[in-house]
């Protein structure tokens, strides 16, 4: 119980920032317009006058609904980027705040302010993927062949990976004391290995290795089989076991990381260093 509450109250803590500077709101709103915009008029671009490259598309992938397949890669990322921005980055803005250290100090498991920063992280992505799946639906024209189940299942199957690959991220960044580099590499390395736009099976082999060791590649697999290909929960059941047993591996590297950085910085007195 003790636990929860202090899981709640960083909850609370973050609601309340978050309610009082809603500005936020206007970018939950444009960002996934924008985002997949450069994909869909790139592919358009490169399919050429008589769109044949379009066709050569649908082969590759299986499917020519080329503008679905793009938004779900788009919408996965985005929901990566905003983690690392929000929950990856929160040890970091509550160092720079000045109030880490006396918090740190509390006699609280430490692990619970970062699940807290987490579970209010989780209901912006959720918040963002709904957004994001009526304007795709509405304002893009993107036909989606899966019911709200199989959205809340691919939601679901995707968080151990991301906020594990993100407690990783947190404990990274109160090393190296800068997120937004951090932040610039990581999103950059999901965009080119996770195949957001394109199959990752026609990129290189070693660049392939690199892709099956992040959980986002399995995640955006999956939603795509569900989604796009129209396949049903039993026969996509082992890309769903894949992507939420590398999610636990990270959940468990994560709280691993997180461990080792908490006792190193109490052993350096490195927490209060700008």
């Amino acid at each position: 119980m003790k636990r929860i509450r202090t899981i709640m109250a960083v909850f609370k803590k973050e609601f309340t920032l978050l309610v009082r500077y809603p500005t936020w709101i206007i970018q939950m709103i444009l960002w996934p317009l924008i985002m997949p915009l450069t994909y869909v008029l790139s592919a358009l671009g490169l399919a050429g006058p008589d769109r044949s490259g379009l066709e050569i598309f649908a082969q590759v992938t299986g499917t020519d609904q080329y503008i679905s397949y793009i938004v779900i890669g788009t919408m996965m990322w985005m929901w990566v980027n905003t983690i690392m921005w929000t929950f990856g980055s929160y040890l970091r803005n509550e160092q720079m705040l000045g109030t880490l250290e006396s918090n740190w100090l509390c006699p609280v498991n430490r692990i619970d302010m970062l699940s807290g920063a987490g579970v209010m992280s989780i209901c912006m992505a959720f918040f963002m993927c709904l957004i994001s799946i009526i304007e795709y639906r509405f304002i893009y024209g993107a036909n989606f062949t899966g019911n709200i189940f199989h959205w809340v299942l691919v939601f679901l199957i995707m968080i151990p990976g991301v906020y594990g690959f993100a407690s990783c991220f947190a404990s990274l960044v109160l090393w190296i004391k800068e997120s937004n580099a951090a932040v610039n590499v990581v999103r950059g390395l999901v965009m080119i290995l996770c195949g957001i736009s394109f199959p990752v099976e026609i990129t290189p082999v070693w660049m392939q290795g690199m892709a099956k060791l992040l959980p986002f590649t399995y995640g955006i697999k999956a939603a795509r089989e569900l989604m796009v290909f129209g396949k049903s929960i039993s026969e996509a059941v082992p890309i769903i076991l894949m992507t939420v047993g590398v999610g636990m591996i990270y959940v468990i590297l994560g709280k691993l990381c997180f461990t080792y950085t908490e006792s190193k910085v109490k052993m350096q007195g490195s927490l209060g260093r700008y």
